[in-house]
């Protein structure tokens, strides 16, 4: 059953005859307001909407790095496509907000809300004030730029960028390529060892795991939760194997977190986690 999440809204910074622009202006976003100017997206948040603006702060900003950055200044396209992710048609307020809820962004990507206490997140992103009320929507701000999805969690893996696509043999061994392939409403929290740490085990153990579909199939499912799961919130998943920050069943540890996917987040980590019944005395 999902919950209705009740946050008391903070007083609004802004008045609610000013558009979102305005608003953001006004609350000293001059990070984004900046970048809005620069991918020419100025016009269509003062004009258009309602939207239901997600905005990270400066400082939410100044954690990315120089490179990004740089990058995102030099091409217009790629930041108005960040920028979109942070816009959704309507106006939400956070007493309509519900935890578990998934949200599709201005460019067509979903986005996640969950409560975690008395606390709101956007997928890794936390919200710092809410219901900032403005003549053409509402505007949160949040504490980190939120990750647009690349692709699904398939398309992730593949991505020659991360150096885990050794783990897309399990996956097909395993036949679930199709299912972590499919965008719909099931998420999933990937946790995938890096080509490195795959390459570490024996290989004749390796090619045993992988000639096995039920061998296979145990693998796969051991390193997989079901549901969206950020860094932030694996410490209090109390079911997500034996999580214990930062290291995951006393051996692997985080490298990447929080990429997001259409259908879920993946985790690259340090070592192949192996379940008690395909330890290498038993399957060896």
């Amino acid at each position: 059953m999902k919950c209705l999440l009740v946050l008391l809204p903070f007083i609004c910074l802004a008045s609610a005859s000013e558009n979102l622009v305005d608003c953001a202006n006004a609350a000293n976003l001059t990070t984004f307001t900046s970048f809005v100017n620069s991918a020419g997206l100025t016009d269509v948040l003062r004009e258009q909407g309602p939207f239901t603006l997600i905005v990270p702060t400066n400082e939410a900003f100044a954690k990315l790095s120089p490179s990004t950055v740089a990058s995102l200044q030099k091409d217009s396209s790629a930041l108005a496509n960040v920028l979109q992710y942070h816009v959704v048609k309507g106006s939400i307020y956070s007493w309509d907000m519900v935890s578990g809820e998934i949200l599709s962004s201005l460019n067509g990507h979903y986005i996640r809300v969950y409560s975690q206490g008395s606390s709101l997140y956007f997928n890794q992103a936390k919200v710092t004030k809410v219901d900032l009320q403005c003549s053409n929507g509402v505007i949160y701000l949040v504490d980190e730029v939120l990750n647009v999805p690349e692709g699904t969690i398939v398309d992730v893996i593949k991505n020659p960028d991360y150096n885990i696509s050794g783990f897309m043999e399990f996956l097909e061994a395993a036949k679930l390529t199709d299912v972590f392939n499919r965008t719909s409403s099931q998420r999933y929290t990937v946790f995938v060892p890096s080509n490195a740490a795959i390459a570490t085990l024996d290989a004749d153990y390796i090619q045993k795991l992988k000639s096995s579909y039920i061998y296979a199939r145990h693998i796969v499912d051991y390193h997989v939760h079901p549901g969206t799961i950020h860094e932030k919130s694996l410490d209090h998943a109390e079911h997500c194997l034996q999580y214990n920050n930062p290291v995951l069943n006393h051996a692997a540890t985080l490298q990447v977190t929080d990429i997001e996917a259409e259908n879920g987040v993946v985790h690259i980590i340090s070592h192949v986690l192996i379940p008690s019944t395909l330890n290498p005395g038993v399957v060896g």
